[in-house]
């Protein structure tokens, strides 16, 4: 119950509406009991009739539940003798109804004030996931299938809210509702109630057994609903390729594998939970029927002093003491299932990211002298195919930008370009050597004030199910639209918004899939000049584009580099030959650096790449 508890904790702001909650419950719980304990006087007066009046010898003792009965029946005998038994009856009738209607109202009130705490949980527990996945590096997201992180924090999710709302009103009233008619039970007989609880722990412990067997299948019936997922993600995202191979048919297969295995899980999760509240009824009856033939030895034994109502009463104290155990056996199964898919969710809240702040973080305000690279060496911290070290991806890079200039990095495809690219915004940090900015470590700079200085264009051209005006300024309240159409101009994207249905307020799809590749590469050129970064990072921006989209996007990287500093990785040579420096890089290694005519007089490598695209 630990884990469950930790569960509940995110519902800290909550609290207030849980002791409300559980204040409810005990009133409920109370007038529960008290309604039970009615029936007490119920049967003394219609099997009492014709009994003489028993002066009770000893004087009412709060201590002694012998002295609270004979105290009782005296009164209800003066109340028979001085009101007759039909006016005691409709009085007790009354007594009843009043007891069960505060009963009720409790029991409404309970799950008034906890369906916030319940919901609440569940809020909290889906913004904390959230809030860290913002938090970590990416190199956790290269090795992390998106479909796996999807499956956790939407299905396990979901599955925790099942277990929490629906159990927690029994959490907190069942164990309250039981130690209330524990308590009663021994005021009526201690005996009999020590017999009850040496033999009740048996159906306590198969119980058990089954909890652990319904949390082991659980656990495995959600990690197969993350291969479910993934599979489904991946087919989603390369449906393309699916098409053209021609593979429909073995994504059918692939999927139907892993749903088979998920059918199964599910099945015997069923079973198992089901198998629970029989197996828990049938025991009960048992121990009722042992507990009658006990109960039996002691009333017929001349020395009881256990009255035939009273065994009337324990047995249906008891029959409701079963009840709660029944509900709560029932949200233990719940639970158990939600406590697996909490510990998958444990396992991704404990993730670190490597890349943090330092301890006392300088500030940089603006980019004013220089952005250098020194003896920079990177290689990935995972090792491939059992390797103990894996080769380097980068080595020995140092380099020099002066504030204004533009740098090209080129060269055969994987050999570090873009790794290069992403350790200048701390998204990655080097083994080897630093990178500095302004003379200034990266890793002392605070990241925050780091990535503000700058901006990036990818070849992907990533773009959010929104507005085209929230996607060019991207995650500012309110922006001026004046400043986003100036930035829609300059990027060349102004005409074709404007042609679109909503102009600027228009819905562009999941990462842009209403918009062609140009558009969606202008739009991401437009967002760029709206934030106005000092340092620009073009990750081969035009790759991907025809020949007409390319010479829009490129006149507008064009005005986007005007007197800013440039980092550009090219596809296409023909667009970086005014580049300030050129570094061609093969095998994680700069292989050679000039001007463009430099490398061209050279004849090396970049030579024969400039050679092979005309």
């Amino acid at each position: 119950m630990k884990t469950y508890f930790r569960i509940l904790s995110y519902g800290k702001p909550f609290l207030g509406n849980g002791l409300l909650a559980l204040g409810s419950i005990l009133v409920y719980t109370v007038f529960s009991v008290v309604s039970l304990f009615s029936v007490l006087p119920f049967l003394r007066i219609l099997f009492g009739q014709g009994e003489e009046v028993v002066v009770p010898k000893e004087a009412f003792s709060l201590w002694n539940p012998d002295s609270w009965l004979e105290h009782g029946y005296f009164k209800l005998h003066e109340l028979i003798v001085t009101l007759g038994a039909q006016q005691v009856l409709v009085y007790f009738c009354l007594g009843l109804l009043g007891a069960i209607f505060i009963k009720s109202l409790a029991r409404y009130f309970s799950s008034y004030f906890i369906a916030p705490l319940e919901q609440g949980v569940i809020r909290e527990m889906r913004s904390t996931i959230f809030s860290h996945l913002t938090e970590l590096d990416l190199a956790f997201f290269t090795r992390k299938k998106k479909g796996d992180l999807l499956g956790l924090t939407v299905s396990d999710v979901q599955v925790v809210q099942e277990a929490v709302i629906g159990t927690l009103q029994s959490v907190l009233r069942d164990p309250v509702m039981m130690l209330v008619i524990l308590v009663s039970m021994i005021l009526l007989s201690w005996e009999l109630t020590l017999f009850t609880l040496i033999i009740l722990p048996i159906t306590g412990l198969f119980i058990n057994f089954i909890a652990k067997r319904l949390k082991q299948k659980a656990r495995m019936g959600q990690e197969a609903l993350g291969d479910l997922i993934a599979v489904l993600d991946e087919f989603i995202s390369g449906i393309k390729i699916v098409r053209a191979f021609q593979k429909e048919s073995y994504e059918r297969t692939r999927y139907e594998s892993r749903n088979r295995d998920y059918f199964r899980m599910l099945v015997g999760l069923r079973r198992q939970s089901e198998l629970a509240s029989p197996i828990t009824e049938v025991l009960s009856v048992g121990v009722i029927c042992v507990i009658i033939l006990y109960s039996g030895q002691l009333i017929l034994s001349s020395e009881s002093r256990l009255a035939p109502e009273q065994f009337i009463l324990f047995i249906v104290l008891f029959s409701q003491f079963l009840d709660p155990i029944k509900k709560f056996t029932n949200a233990l199964s719940k639970i158990q299932k939600g406590l697996a898919a909490f510990n998958r969710i444990e396992g991704l809240l404990a993730e670190q990211s490597t890349i943090l702040d330092s301890p006392s973080p300088k500030h940089l305000e603006k980019f004013q002298e220089s952005l250098r690279f020194d003896k920079v060496g990177f290689r990935y911290a995972q090792p491939l195919n059992g390797e103990e070290n894996r080769p380097s991806i980068l080595s020995d890079i140092s380099f020099e930008v002066k504030i204004g200039q533009t740098v090209a990095l080129v060269g055969p495809s994987g050999g570090g370009k873009s790794t290069l690219a992403n350790l200048v915004g701390r998204f990655f940090d080097p083994q080897d050597g630093e990178i500095l900015l302004d003379g200034i470590p990266v890793k002392e700079l605070s990241i925050r004030d780091l990535r503000g200085q700058l901006g990036y264009v990818t070849q992907e051209g990533i773009l959010f199910h929104d507005s085209v005006m929230a996607n060019i300024a991207y995650g500012i309240p309110n922006p001026d639209l004046e400043q986003v159409k100036e930035a829609a101009r300059i990027a060349n994207a102004h005409e074709f918004i404007m042609e679109m249905p909503d102009g600027y307020e228009t819905i562009i799809g999941e990462r842009g899939g209403r918009l062609s590749g140009g558009q969606r590469q202008r739009l991401s050129i437009a967002r760029a000049i709206f934030r106005n970064p000092p340092i620009l990072i073009l990750d081969e921006a035009t790759s991907q584009l025809d020949t007409t989209s390319e010479q829009l996007v490129q006149a507008a990287l064009d005005r986007l580099m005007e007197g800013r500093t440039s980092i550009v990785i090219a596809h296409r040579l023909s667009t970086i030959q005014k580049a300030d420096l050129i570094l061609v890089i093969d095998q994680g290694e700069i292989v050679e650096r000039g001007t463009h005519q430099e490398l061209m007089d050279r004849g090396g490598l970049y030579e024969k790449l400039r050679s092979g695209q005309l």
